[in-house]
């Protein structure tokens, strides 16, 4: 074991890349755990028979407090799926991986944007430790970046225009990037009609006015935040679309399990649709508005069996052609798609049934 631990830093070789992949690292599974598992409590600062490993800092006085933790929840999914890259650069080295660093780059960017206290709207946070937090990640990945530019990370980089995947893989990335572009739209720039606040929305999200009836209801503010990681496997997908399939297994597989990660929390989550208790309120616990419950299930499915479709297809085209494990040659190729995706992929759903019906509270 300590070897395979020895082997996975080996394939980096520049150490002050290695601390900052690995803060980075720390900072983003940090947040992934405490909104898994805890963002019902984190959304009421951990008052009352409550834990949470990062309080959300709100008082009862702030709009913040008891809001979202259903979209906190799905956010902390989202970002697990990103932050695996991590590790995979340091498990199997950084040439090529220009294709993993640079979407992730760009959603974290856009996530210090709308945390940042001129973009937050009408709705602002409790406090700007997330900002901070998003700011110092971001720092660390794109230092790591640019120290890894000796090691080949940008080899292979380009930005075409044209489709170069040849199967019925481009039909399902195309699918899939025009819905995944759709919703980050709405997200960024609709977000207040969509959460049930005021305003016009791209794609139908909850009744106008119910966000100020229900105290449970996300922020807009959430919704940007979803947007931000939308940015990140949009951008993937394009890569694969205008670079083609042949030896992009790394970009790949980041884009399978966090497009299936993200699905399976959408629909774990609106089936157990976890009451929110909000510590001294006479009226709690709260329901969850499930008006979007059978769109958001129905989509976020659709979308992972067009990446897992595609995936498979893509596989065909030499997608894991050069694929590596702890640095060295994958032996057989099958055992990722046929036995390690399913296994992860059960483990994750155990990991997220623990979530709802174990720590969340009711």
């Amino acid at each position: 074991m300590y070897s395979k631990i020895r082997l996975m830093f080996d394939n980096i070789k520049s150490m002050p890349a290695k601390v900052c992949l690995s803060l980075s690292f720390l900072i983003g599974i940090m947040y992934s755990i405490n909104f898994i598992f805890f963002s019902s409590c984190s959304v009421v600062n951990g008052d009352g028979d409550c834990f949470s490993l990062i309080p959300n800092g709100a008082t009862p006085d702030d709009e913040a407090y008891g809001r979202g933790a259903g979209t906190l929840y799905v956010a902390g999914v989202l970002m697990f799926g990103v932050i695996t890259g991590n590790l995979l650069i340091l498990n199997e080295g950084a040439r090529g991986k220009w294709t993993i660093m640079i979407p992730t780059i760009a959603g974290f960017t856009c996530l210090a944007i709308v945390l940042a206290p001129p973009f937050q709207g009408g709705y602002e946070s409790a406090n700007n430790n997330p900002l901070f937090a998003t700011i110092a990640a971001l720092g660390l990945y794109t230092a790591a970046y640019f120290m890894l530019k000796e090691e080949g990370v940008d080899e292979g980089l380009a930005f075409n225009m044209e489709i170069k995947l040849n199967n019925e893989a481009k039909y399902a990335v195309i699918l899939s990037s025009i819905i995944g572009t759709l919703y980050s739209i709405n997200h960024f720039f609709f977000a207040d009609g969509y959460a049930g606040g005021e305003g016009s929305t791209l794609i139908s999200g909850f009744e106008e006015g119910t966000y100020w009836t229900n105290p449970i209801a996300a922020t807009p503010l959430s919704y940007r935040v979803l947007a931000s990681f939308f940015v990140i496997y949009v951008s993937m997908g394009l890569i694969l679309l205008t670079n083609g399939a042949k030896g992009n297994w790394a970009v790949a597989h980041i884009l399978l399990f966090g497009i299936t990660f993200f699905a399976l929390s959408i629909i774990v989550g609106n089936l157990v649709a976890n009451d929110q208790v909000i510590p001294g309120d006479d009226n709690s616990p709260y329901t969850q508005d499930t008006s979007t419950a059978t769109a958001n299930i129905v989509v976020s499915a659709f979308v992972m069996f067009l990446n897992i479709f595609a995936y498979y297809k893509m596989r065909e085209e030499g997608v894991e052609d050069g694929m590596t494990f702890a640095g060295e040659d994958f032996s057989n190729s099958d055992d990722f798609f046929y036995k390690m995706y399913p296994a992860v992929t059960a483990g994750f759903t155990v990991i997220l049934l623990i979530a709802n019906f174990v720590t969340q509270p009711l």
